[in-house]
């Protein structure tokens, strides 16, 4: 039988063995992520008559509205002052997503015609709309697979439970097992992961430090060194309590966020309205009075630094600026609020489909629990019914097998909480991470272990 510590050194040497492909693809998938948000950024300031390379060296700046993007903009403006041509930057410029490569290289292509490459990049956006909504329906669907997997997982340790009762085994499988298929999970989760749609704010981070203090204490007394011997359960409710009391903080700037991601397209389709009409551009900033952005619009007019909670709103604001500044018109608005309208809606459809995920990711360590000890307690009731029987019969046949020398039967409790413990968490950072994009919501996590350990207390006197 292989040794338990073994088997978790194997589980976490293979992830590495794939982590260079699995970076790479990742930076692809986000480069893909913010390219409608990329184009839409260049396309205001054309609008605006800025230049294509003042436009690409704004772009470079924005950290926080395009996190991957800024960076790759950055290299093309530094091989464009090495070759001292931004086209030719531009038409040997190399991604590790084919596409966010080849739509580069076109406007490279437009560039070197002479020709204004305001109209390709508004085409070029559109196409990549359509295809930001259709990665979405895609996601969708494979987190309803992963899903699906997370339940076969709640399903596939009682059944462990079970057979090896039944026929002997090593009971104590079931922590390497629930480990292994908690970080398969994670890993998936976080390559559905898009491009992080929520800034939290200063106060919010904060936080980060006692969130993953709290998640490493969690980890570190559910580690099997002490033979599956649990603390005092009630230590695990109070880590979950700190979870979730921890995550107060994220999770409002979420939900703020998700208000200014709709209110950020309507903001802008209002504007590009009034601006169509001949409203004066002042007075048509004036005129804004929806609560989720009325404040940020006024910190733009005034002068003074946005601090929006979503990279949506934080695209409108950039070209409300420029619009107040350079009086660039509706058009600039318009292809911006369409690009902020089509992400705000496939992020909501995402959201909605992971309702189901998030009550698995909240319940799966107690209906582990639960399902165990329905299976093991007519088990044991047979055991304790015949044993003496069948053990002083002819045959010598011995029912109840021994692991550690204790019934495999007995302390089943004490044996399945901490497994139970780490896949809750597993599960509830995997959730947070898909469904408000950011891990610093640690509340699922934290009901998730709260809900696990009242069943096991619930049920330890009758295991």
């Amino acid at each position: 039988m292989l040794d338990i510590n073994l088997i978790l050194l194997i589980a976490a040497i293979i992830p590495l063995a794939f982590l260079p492909t699995a970076l790479k693809k990742e930076t692809a998938a986000r480069l893909e992520e913010e390219l409608p948000i990329f184009l839409s950024y260049v396309y205001a300031r054309l609008e605006a008559g800025w230049s294509l390379r003042r436009a690409l060296e704004a772009a470079a700046g924005e950290k926080e509205l395009m996190p991957t993007f800024h960076r790759e903009s950055s290299r093309i403006i530094r091989e464009a002052e090495v070759r001292g041509d931004l086209t030719g930057a531009l038409l040997e410029y190399r991604s590790p997503s084919k596409r966010v490569t080849n739509v580069i290289r076109s406007l490279g292509e437009e560039a070197s015609t002479g020709f204004d490459p305001t109209s390709r990049i508004k085409v070029l956006l559109w196409d990549e709309e359509e295809y930001a909504a259709e990665r979405a329906r895609k996601r969708s669907e494979s987190v309803e697979n992963l899903a699906e997997a997370s339940m076969t997982i709640m399903v596939l340790i009682p059944l462990f439970i079970s057979f090896t009762a039944m026929f002997g085994g090593g009971l104590e499988l079931i922590f390497p097992l629930a480990a292994v298929s908690s970080i398969i999970t994670y890993i998936a989760a976080s390559a559905l992961y898009g491009v992080p749609i929520v800034m939290l704010s200063s106060r919010s981070r904060r936080v980060l430090p006692a969130q993953a203090l709290m998640i490493g204490a969690v980890v570190f007394l559910t580690l099997p060194f002490r033979e599956f011997s649990p603390l005092d359960p009630w230590l695990y409710i109070g880590l979950g309590a700190a979870l979730i009391a921890l995550s107060i903080p994220a999770s409002y700037e979420v939900k703020k966020a998700i208000g200014e991601m709709e209110g950020g397209h309507l903001l802008a389709q209002g504007l590009a309205i009034k601006l169509e009409l001949g409203y004066p551009v002042h007075k048509s900033f004036q005129m804004v009075r929806d609560g989720r952005v009325a404040e940020q619009v006024r910190r733009v007019t005034v002068g003074v630094q946005a601090d929006p909670r979503s990279r949506q709103l934080q695209l409108v604001l950039s070209t409300i600026k420029v619009v107040k500044d350079s009086g660039a018109g509706a058009r600039a608005l318009e292809v911006v609020a369409r690009t902020s309208q089509r992400l705000y809606h496939a992020y909501r459809d995402t959201r909605s489909r992971l309702r189901f995920y998030e009550i698995i990711s909240m319940s799966a360590g107690a209906v582990i629990l639960a399902m165990s000890y329905a299976i093991t307690r007519p088990l044991k009731e047979f055991s304790a019914r015949y044993a003496p029987q069948v053990a002083g019969g002819p045959l010598s046949v011995q029912p109840t097998p021994f692991i550690h020398h204790q019934p495999a039967l007995a302390g089943i409790g004490d044996l399945l909480l901490p497994a139970s413990v780490i896949l809750s968490l597993i599960l509830g950072l995997a959730i947070s991470k898909l469904c408000d994009h950011t891990a610093a919501t640690t509340w699922r996590a934290g009901v998730g272990i709260i809900a696990a350990t009242l069943i096991y207390l619930f049920l330890s006197p009758y295991w």
